[in-house]
């Protein structure tokens, strides 16, 4: 039997428990039918000064933790009333300080597992003065229908596909309005904005990024190639993100790439890692790796550190943990081994940024000295549900994952949770150490691999 039929025979409906009435109606089987996944009591995110936790009740109950420092009593905090889906958020702790916690359902402790461990320690700070603070989202898929979807056989999805009335721009909508409160230098949209790069689409994910009143770095992803049957509407080549994104660009120009001078002290620079036809991962048009060689030399001279974007991943590690096909990122022959090898020339380059995968994983070259980390950014449209929040100093970085808390964000992250047969957590929250980390530029503090659970199963994005 062939994996995917293993895992479709293996799991066939058991995404369904637990959602709200919208999303059980959008199944092909009955609900009460099979077991459960998706889900479960998680630490979602450390940082500096606070946490956030996240579970769900099949009865409305109180949100309420438990907190204190190890070691010491831990004081009880109710922080919302009649909830089934519980996002407790702390601040206030601090940084650098060993932490244990309780989630609290009935007056009874949730047991401890790899994902509620009940130990935490807040982030500390590298030393030096903050040079930036970047927001990172990616996989917005803005006109999306159908969440989940690996194939179809005839007009069904599969696995089963979930939805909720305009859940993508919803979900992206909420991050913008979580991220603008936060007031950071730049926004990175690390690709994929659309569906399927239809001009509406495109229009409304542009709209939705203008509410940050941000500066925003915009890289194509797979789902934003040209879409044919908008020739004329979006130029002689009908790529709509090029003619409503990048203005000053010409019909044809297929390689989008920004580069974003923050303060007076980081360079970010944007890649377009997509084929023009196929959307597959490649490096070498356009004169990119050129571009990009070019600028992180100049970003040396002026003494100022460097963060990379583009959408698809690029290292073997990356590559070799996704399927199918094996290569789901850049193929190392059409750029990514020519990527690699500049990265590794220019050791002021902090991170690298991707998504495509829609998961929090952090995966290494073996062939750069300097240890770099390449970090995949989880989904904002779906499960894990969430955007990335950078802080630079002098002396290196955190980075931590935060997810939007309002209703309808906690009911449908909830529910994608249940995708891939409820095993989507398994694959796309990734371990804590690639959701909450810091990195030092000394090189003593780096984010561990990231390695492969017994649960996860190799399929990455949509």
């Amino acid at each position: 039997m062939r994996r995917r039929e293993l895992l479709i025979g293996a799991g066939v409906g058991a995404a369904a428990l637990g959602l709200p009435r919208w999303a059980r109606a959008q199944l092909p089987v009955d609900p009460a039918t099979f077991p459960g996944g998706g889900l479960r009591p998680e630490l979602v995110t450390v940082s500096p000064t606070g946490i956030a936790a996240w579970w769900r009740t099949e009865a409305p109950a109180d949100t309420t933790i438990r907190i204190g420092p190890a070691g010491g009593e831990l004081r009880e905090l109710t922080l919302a009333r009649d909830r089934t889906v519980h996002a407790a958020e702390v601040g206030g702790l601090t940084p650098g300080t060993e932490y244990r916690y309780e989630l609290v359902s009935d007056g009874r402790a949730i047991a401890t597992s790899t994902e509620n461990p009940g130990r935490f320690r807040t982030l500390a700070p590298p030393r030096g003065r903050v040079l930036a603070r970047i927001a990172v989202i990616n996989d917005l898929h803005v006109g999306e229908g159908c969440s989940g979807t690996a194939t179809h056989l005839g007009e069904e999805s599969v696995p089963p596909c979930f939805s909720a009335p305009e859940y993508a721009a919803r979900m992206v909508a909420a991050s913008v309005r979580a991220i603008r409160a936060l007031r950071p230098d730049l926004v990175i949209a690390n690709g994929d904005l659309t569906d399927r790069g239809r001009p509406d689409e495109v229009r409304h994910a542009l709209a939705i990024l203008k509410r940050l009143r941000l500066p925003v770095l915009i890289t194509r992803g797979n789902h934003d190639r040209t879409f044919p049957e908008a020739a004329g509407e979006c130029g002689e080549d009908g790529d709509c993100l090029r003619e409503l994104a990048f203005p000053d660009r010409a019909p044809g120009e297929h390689a989008l790439t920004t580069v974003a001078r923050v303060r007076r002290r980081l360079t970010v620079i944007g890649l377009d890692s997509c084929d023009p036809v196929s959307g597959d991962g490649r490096l070498d048009l356009g004169g990119q790796l050129e571009l990009l060689d070019r600028e992180l030399t100049r970003a040396r001279r002026q003494r100022r550190r460097a963060i990379v974007a583009f959408h698809h991943p690029v290292t073997s590690a990356a590559n070799t943990t996704t399927l199918p096909p094996i290569t789901f990122g850049v193929d190392r022959d059409l750029g990514g081994a020519d990527c690699l090898e500049i990265l590794a020339r220019h050791p002021h380059v902090d991170l690298v940024l991707h998504g495509h995968t829609h998961r929090n994983y952090v995966s290494y070259d073996e062939g750069n000295p300097h240890r770099l980390p390449f970090l995949e950014n989880g989904a904002v449209k779906e499960y894990p549900g969430g955007f990335g929040l950078i802080t630079l100093r002098e002396r290196g970085y955190t980075r931590s994952f935060h997810r939007m808390t309002e209703p309808f964000c906690r009911e449908w992250t909830a529910t994608s949770a249940q995708q891939y047969f409820g095993r989507h957590p398994d694959y796309t929250l990734g371990p804590l150490s690639a959701r909450a980390f810091r990195s030092t530029r000394d090189g003593a503090d780096r984010p561990p691999q990231t390695a492969l659970g017994p649960f996860e199963s190799p399929i990455a994005g949509t």
